[in-house]
């Protein structure tokens, strides 16, 4: 009986606290979510739930194919592709918490647990994409679910083989990157396991299942592996931007590199910088002496092993959203959740009158105070002054200030400020145009601020009779010789390139509505040969348009020529 009793309590605890967790996220998320498509990818993940298409970059590369169908069959229910990918952020927010109180619990305890998942709930990162329609909370569910089977297969259980390898397979369908960071750790399990060879084939043969149900859907509806191959080949020289390795220079390197570390600092917050610095400075003595025997112990290796895979290629290779980073971050607030147990231990034993309860509750109640006015707190650092400001023109304290709100600031003011900035442009430009898509054309080019609120995939997508433009010359791409010309409209569009390009306004068209900044040679050619008027917005930006209907000759600007 007093087994059984046992087991009904931690039954219902394993019950009651998951369900808890849950509704925190809940609570958490609701009162912040975005009201309109967060940036450039989550219109493109929009557009594929109309039709999957990923030469028309609906999505974009490498195709996302179980994410887009899994947004779809959610967007039967909502009709609102921006409430769908929202509603899937929240749901896997909540799944990803509950797995990490599981696997916290099974590793360590059941208070690392509850910590460990508290710490998720409240990380800036994990909060912030769990408000917005974006694919990089599904980077910390599939981790957490690879890591946590390979974790039960680690500690002897061989069925779970089968499983992460499903899992491992499986992710790829929605970040094919995951499959490439969690692979190591899973080879690691199953070599620790030390599972009869017939197992581990049939795990790999579950593996290749699981990889070939998105994969060869994806070379199919993308023309053949041919196709398939040359897209992940050309999306592949990203890396030359940001990576010596991939020839980038030592400036871009030293950018990738740099913004990865301050990334990784607010990822880790305030509190658990300090708490794990004084931690290795407590125990530096015993680190140092024992260093080599920490980490010939397998569960080092094994949280090694789920860390530095990703985070090595994000520092030296690769990365451009601290969304990436979210396929580290559960590893390390488990591991944060175990630093702050010892640490009030530690307290406790030095100041016995000092409870290691107190401790604990006194460390998670600031961690979660702090974290809360961070995402929460109203910041206004979006200096009015700089929103059309090029970064290379940019004095030195706004190069400070800019730095801070693009680098550090990852929270509800920055989601407010997108839907702002969206809705204005919107509003503004059907205002202009009397919603009159025949008479306006909508002609984009890159400002500092642009995936602040508005771009030209957003135009396409919420503004989609109107024929909208988007200019590349050498002043706003830095490439030289030809310029190129992506038109859309009605949710499709295509690109050309070459010295001069055309672009061809109707009988009807009376009015190009520019998204430019007024601090640049295209601004002021487009003010010299047609006149700009501007409509000043509320958040200090700018919307300019020019009257077109009179004019009888082609006009040049920069490398394009308009004609009537």
């Amino acid at each position: 009986m007093p087994n059984l009793f046992t087991r009904l309590q931690k039954f219902r605890l394993d019950f009651l606290i998951p369900l808890i967790l849950g509704l925190l996220v809940v609570i958490t998320r609701l009162p912040f979510t975005s009201k309109f498509l967060y940036e450039w990818d989550s219109v493109n993940y929009s557009l594929a739930f109309e039709n999957y298409n990923i030469l028309q970059q609906q999505p974009h590369p490498p195709g996302y194919l179980l994410y887009v169908a899994l947004g779809k069959a959610v967007n039967y229910l909502f009709n609102d592709p921006n409430i769908s990918m929202i509603f899937l952020s929240i749901l896997f927010s909540i799944l990803s918490v509950i797995l990490v109180y599981f696997m916290a619990k099974d590793i360590f305890s059941r208070k690392a647990g509850i910590i460990s998942a508290l710490l998720l709930i409240f990380n800036p990162f994990i909060w912030f994409y769990g408000e917005i329609a974006s694919i990089y909370i599904f980077e910390a569910f599939f981790s957490i679910l690879i890591a946590y089977s390979s974790y039960k297969l680690f500690k002897g259980n061989e069925k779970f083989i089968y499983i992460s390898a499903f899992v491992l397979g499986l992710s790829g369908g929605f970040r094919t990157d995951i499959i490439e960071f969690m692979l190591p750790l899973w080879i690691f399990c199953i070599w620790s396991a030390r599972i009869h060879y017939t197992k581990i084939v049939k795990g790999l043969l579950t593996f290749v299942i699981a990889l070939l149900l998105w994969l060869l859907p994806s070379v199919i509806l993308t023309g053949g592996l041919e196709s398939y191959i040359h897209i992940l080949r050309y999306t592949s020289e990203a890396a030359s931007y940001t990576s010596l390795i991939f020839g980038a220079s030592i400036s871009q390197q030293i950018l990738n590199t740099g913004v990865c570390i301050i990334w990784s600092l607010v990822g880790l917050t305030l509190i658990g910088i300090l708490i794990s610095a004084l931690f290795l400075i407590y125990r530096r003595r015993n680190l140092k002496s024992k260093v080599i025997y920490y980490l010939k112990k397998p569960l080092n290796t094994f949280f090694l092993l789920w860390i530095l895979p990703s985070f090595l290629f994000y520092l030296f290779i690769y990365i451009v959203k601290p969304g990436y980073l979210l396929t580290v971050l559960p590893a390390v607030m488990i591991l944060l959740s175990y630093i702050i147990i010892r640490i009030s231990s530690d307290i406790h034993f030095n100041f016995p009158k000092i409870s290691a309860k107190h401790v604990l509750g006194f460390i998670l109640l600031i961690y979660v105070i702090s974290n809360t006015i961070y995402f929460v707190y109203p910041y206004n650092l979006h200096n009015d002054q700089i929103w059309e400001t090029p970064t290379d023109k940019m004095e030195t304290n706004q190069e400070i200030w800019f730095g801070i709100d693009v680098g550090l600031l990852y929270n509800n003011a920055k989601i407010n400020a997108n839907d702002e900035n969206t809705q204005l442009h919107i509003e503004n430009i059907l205002k202009i145009s009397n919603s009159d898509p025949e008479s306006t054309v909508i002609a984009i080019r890159d400002i500092t601020r642009e995936d602040e609120g508005f771009n030209w995939r957003k135009a396409m997508y919420y503004l989609p009779g109107y024929e909208v433009y988007y200019l590349f010359d050498h002043e706003n791409s830095g490439i030289d010789g030809n310029v190129s010309v992506w038109r859309g409209k009605d949710h499709s569009y295509n690109i050309s390139k070459s010295s001069v390009e055309d672009i061809k306004l109707n009988s009807s068209t009376t009015k190009i509505i520019w998204v430019m900044s007024n601090e640049t040679s295209f601004y002021q050619e487009v003010k010299d040969n047609f006149g700009v008027g501007e409509i000043n917005l509320p958040n200090g930006m700018k919307i300019y348009y020019s009257y077109v209907g009179n004019q009888t000759s082609d006009i040049k600007i920069s490398g394009f020529i308009f004609q009537h």
